[in-house]
């Protein structure tokens, strides 16, 4: 197919571009590359010259194809790719995919069981998209290795999502990709496709139609003899320079006319795409009944197969099935050779649209038990399983509810629904039923189709009689309610619930309720439950743990103190055991978790939040990683760290769940705050779109203080009051955020302007502060009466803020306060104390990275006579230094671009700055120049 003497023609550029992108890869500069183009233009015939290409350069070459059959598996394709690609590498070449990084594969991969269901506020799919990423770069380490995907519109939702993903991030790897796909296809995942295409470095190829020249060439290659030059201009023009369509055409051409001079040229004007395929149904009805039999069923297998199983597809004995394959190779509907493989998909598209649906089920249906029987993967048996015509067979049931499940835990609800509806239908038995139900309403709900959720839903509570299944089906029920319909809708279902279940499974009770109000928790509605009953539980279920969690955040918005507060926390956490048995991705760990950093209790708060660390790489978990990275920019910022925090915020940047994103960005504008980089903070504001609304409930409420804090530190009263009006109403509502204190921040920010109300609310949150007893939050406290009470207490007041704020964590707060204390030290004429103040100031400033208070402190040091200060910052980002500091620590670029996630080529650009800022010239000296 445009090939002639195995030479493919006018593709020469083409051929070109394609061994550049391969030189490139294997240079270490990874590349994507898609051949578009209609059926026939002869894109297949370019991935078998690039594979030979890529096999001459030394590449490990994978090769894999998208099936008419397969679109409704997942990561059927990635699959395909990454298990070759393991062959390849032999048993050693890839270690362990069980833990770190790769974790999350091995299940994809077969290598592992699916983790457990997280539940629907936790979607897996993108940890599972990193981790394929990272296998494939770990393939790559041992030698450049070449994708190629052919028929990539038929390839699988997850598989393409998983292709677009790498493509966008292949620099700095020796991985080429490259994958052909229609244009022209209908029925096919192309909008998908179009995300590879048009990934930032890919590479389009769309190879043209063949010229009258080589047409000619064909036709003599047909006929044996010189067509006339007409003749060739006149298939030119009916096929459009199809290679597939000229060579069928040619072929049938000379199957009915010995001379091409005899051929009247306008006799093919007319002939097209369409008559190119009656000639192929004609072929194959003029070969006879056993060959349309075995053409019927090689379509049925996807185009291709083992002789075998077409054989017993279409129902023929061994001989004349091999009879049959051989004569469809002479007529060139089979390539020759073993297994059978159709000579194209436009030849298997010819003979699967003449069969009837009926026929098409019950070949399908055939397909399935030849297969099963010979003991197949379940996810080839599970492609014929789908389009098989419904018998009532509890094997297919049985087999599409696993592949449901494995579907679902995966993160592709939509294929678990696909598969669970074809389940129904078959159909399965009474028993069974309700458990197939109930399970589409679950991976309906992971799917956000709620209102299809609940139907089924309720459908599945009339027929399970299993305690355990109903709970859990109550439980999806409860989620799809509240998504559907509000916290009104879900609390009706959970009081149904907890009716039926009293007396009976006060665990089971207690979970329904944690659900309940976790959700309230998540959305700032009112459960209307009272949990204070359940103050005293021990911890020792995920019930438990999840309500302890709870009763932390809601026991600290109602004011009780902080020891209790923080003994709720450590109970949820069990000293570990929350992580080890629900895991880090739960956000009952969160919870506690950020209840201990309100509560100041930093070196708890460090250590579960190291603990969930090694819990998020051990399991490949970025969802849970991005968490307890957001956990740690807090606890950095309450320590005085804020170049910490901008780190950690950044690195949790490449993986967090859009829904925690603004929050993220939130501790990074905190974080640049806190340096003095004001413009820099802005930037990220408006980057992030928070320039703007109250943020939403609970930890939402860190973007309106984020921006709270920035207009403060910009001179704009106005503008900080109205970002705090949203807290102010949680405090009205009895709903209290305690660690972000806004009446301070008005208090610090009104001072000068309207210094009744400033002193009015310094003082309601001074004795909230003395109350509450922690330094942290004290000495903010303290400060903030100090600028707003009266300019005659103001040095007695800020030096006992500076005492308890040494003493505290929070050393960029101690810089301010001891700036301040400089200044009024200074305007009340004592100017020794003054000066020595701001000198501390500095000291404190430079040392945690407050480069705006140490300006400032350095500016007033020079007014009162010093002499100008030579400030010393680090020049490093936050992002060099990360990358930096675990260099130093002996990580290779992979595992520190794994521990940061972003790609090696990132490291290596980090480490080069990071080089010529440091003036080095090697990474050896990193150690000691940090």
């Amino acid at each position: 197919m445009g090939t002639l003497d195995g030479v493919l023609l006018e593709r020469d550029a083409d051929l070109r571009t394609i061994a550049q992108q391969l030189d490139r890869a294997c240079a270490g500069d990874g590349t994507s590359t898609v051949i578009e183009g209609p059926a026939g233009i002869g894109k297949t015939r370019l991935l078998d010259a690039a594979a030979r290409m890529g096999r001459e350069r030394g590449m490990s070459v994978v090769r894999a194809r998208g099936g008419v059959l397969e679109q409704e598996l997942d990561f059927g394709v990635a699959r395909q790719v990454l298990e070759g690609g393991m062959t390849v590498a032999g048993p050693d070449g890839l270690g362990s995919l069980e833990t770190g990084p790769t974790a999350p594969a091995a299940a994809v991969l077969g290598t592992a069981r699916p983790p457990p269901d997280a539940g629907p506020v936790h979607d897996p799919s993108a940890d599972i998209l990193r981790s394929l990423y990272w296998v494939t770069v770990a393939l790559a380490e041992a030698g450049p290795f070449l994708m190629v995907l052919d028929d990539a519109h038929w390839a699988d939702a997850s598989s393409l999502r998983a292709g677009g993903y790498m493509a966008e991030r292949l620099d700095g790897v020796r991985v080429a990709f490259l994958l052909a796909t229609r244009d022209d296809e209908p029925h096919s995942n192309r909008d998908l496709v179009s995300g590879l295409t048009s990934a930032a470095d890919s590479l389009v190829i769309r190879p043209g139609g063949l010229t009258a020249d080589s047409v000619g060439r064909i036709l003599h290659e047909a006929f044996g003899v010189e067509p006339p030059p007409e003749l060739a201009q006149a298939c030119t023009r009916a096929s459009g320079g199809n290679p597939f369509f000229m060579t069928e055409l040619a072929r049938e051409l000379a199957s009915v006319h010995d001379d091409p001079a005899t051929l009247a040229p306008e006799s093919v004007d007319e002939v097209g795409p369409a008559a190119v395929r009656r000639f192929l149904l004609l072929r194959l009805g003029r070969l006879g009944d056993d060959a349309r039999r075995m053409a019927q069923a090689v379509a049925t297998l996807g185009g291709e197969g083992e002789l075998r199983h077409a054989a017993a597809v279409a129902g023929l004995d061994p001989d004349a099935a091999e009879r049959a394959a051989d004569v469809l190779a002479d007529a060139g509907i089979l390539d020759a050779g073993r297994p059978l493989r159709m000579n194209h998909p436009l030849v298997r598209a010819a003979v699967t649209g003449e069969l009837r649906g009926a026929d098409e089920a019950s070949l399908h249906r055939r397909a399935y038990e030849v297969l099963r029987d010979d003991g197949a993967r379940s996810s080839v048996a599970v492609t014929h399983a789908l389009k098989a015509g419904p018998a009532g067979d509890p094997g297919v049931v049985e087999l599409l509810t696993r592949s449901s499940t494995r579907a679902l835990r995966n993160g592709s609800p939509q294929v678990a629904a696909v598969h669970l509806n074809r389940a129904l239908a078959e159909p399965p038995t009474p028993e069974a039923r309700g458990p197939v139900m109930a399970a589409l309403g679950r991976a309906e709900v992971r799917q956000g189709a709620f209102a299809d959720a609940r139907v089924h839903l309720d459908q599945a509570l009339g027929l399970l009689s299993d305690p355990g299944a109903r709970l859990d089906a109550q439980r999806d029920r409860a989620f799809a309610a509240f998504a559907g319909g509000g916290m009104r809708d879900a609390r009706h279902v959970v009081t149904d619930v907890l009716g039926e279940l009293r007396g009976r499974d006060d665990d089971a009770a207690l979970q329904i309720e944690a659900d309940l109000a976790l959700l309230a928790w998540l959305s700032g509605d009112d459960h209307q439950l009272d949990l204070n009953r359940h103050l005293e539980l021990a911890g020792h279920t995920r019930a438990e743990r999840t309500m302890l969690a709870l009763l932390a955040q809601s026991e600290h918005a109602t004011g009780t103190g902080p020891d209790r507060v923080v003994e709720l926390a450590e109970r949820a956490l069990g000293g570990g055991t929350l992580i080890e048995e629900d895991t880090s991705e739960a956000l009952s760990w969160y919870m506690a978790t950020y209840a201990l950093l309100t509560c100041e209790a930093h070196e708890a708060a460090r250590a579960t939040i190291e603990h969930a660390l090694d819990d998020s790489r051990k399991r490949g978990s970025a969802f849970a990683r991005a968490g307890a990275l957001g956990c740690r920019a807090v606890l950095a910022l309450n320590e005085g760290r804020p170049r910490d925090a901008e780190a950690d915020a950044l690195t949790a940047a490449g993986s967090i769940p859009p829904v925690m994103a603004p929050v993220n960005a939130a501790y990074i504008v905190l974080a640049l705050v806190d340096q003095g980089e004001l413009e820099e903070a802005d930037a990220e504001l408006e980057r992030a779109g928070l320039a703007h609304g109250p943020g939403g409930p609970t930890v939402m409420r860190w973007i309106p203080w984020a921006r709270a804090r920035l207009r403060e530190a910009q001179g704009r009263p106005a503008d900080a009051a109205e970002a705090v009006a949203c807290l102010e109403d949680d405090d009205r509502a009895g709903r209290p955020m305690r660690a972000l204190a806004w009446r301070a921040l008005l208090a610090r920010s009104l001072a000068r302007g309207q210094g009744d109300r400033a002193a009015t609310l310094a003082a309601e949150h001074l004795a909230w502060a003395r109350s509450w007893a922690r330094p942290c939050a004290l000495g903010v406290a303290q400060r903030a009466g100090a600028l707003a009470g009266p300019s005659t207490e103001r040095v007695a007041a800020l030096e006992e803020a500076v005492a308890t704020l040494a003493a505290s964590s929070l050393h960029t707060e101690e810089a301010r306060a001891r700036a301040d204390l400089g200044v009024a030290l200074l305007r009340s004429g004592q100017r020794r104390d003054g000066r020595a103040q701001l000198d501390a100031a500095v000291e404190v400033a430079v040392a945690c990275g407050a480069r705006g208070v140490a300006e400032a402190a350095s500016a007033e040091l020079e007014v009162a006579g010093a002499p100008a200060k030579r400030l010393a910052f680090d020049e490093l980002t936050a992002s060099e230094r990360r990358v930096a500091e675990l260099a130093a620590a002996g990580a290779s670029n992979r595992e520190v671009a794994e521990e940061l996630s972003v790609t090696p080529k990132t490291v290596e650009n980090h480490l080069t700055r990071v080089y010529a800022k440091l003036g080095l010239a090697s990474r050896a000296e990193l150690s000691t120049a940090l």
